[in-house]
């Protein structure tokens, strides 16, 4: 597996309910992964739990970014 050397930062999507794992490095590829979650599902308990599952994959998705250099060994 090739190393893809991209730092990223998780930041929430302006236009939809979801968060997007966005490059930090100037001049490179800006978003990198998009992580949907459910709203309006009737719950704030629902809507809560989906929205809090979706950021801990996308904190994930970073982490395995950021970390490329010891994953990739």
């Amino acid at each position: 597996m090739k190393n893809p050397k991209i730092k990223t930062k998780v930041v929430h999507s302006e236009s939809k309910p979801a968060w997007n794992i966005i490059g930090t490095t100037l001049g490179g590829k800006y978003k990198i992964a998009r992580v949907p979650y459910l709203v309006e599902t009737g719950s704030d308990i629902i809507d809560a739990r989906e929205k809090a599952e979706a950021l801990e994959h996308a904190n994930f998705i970073s982490f395995c970014f950021n970390n490329s250099d010891s994953i990739c060994k």
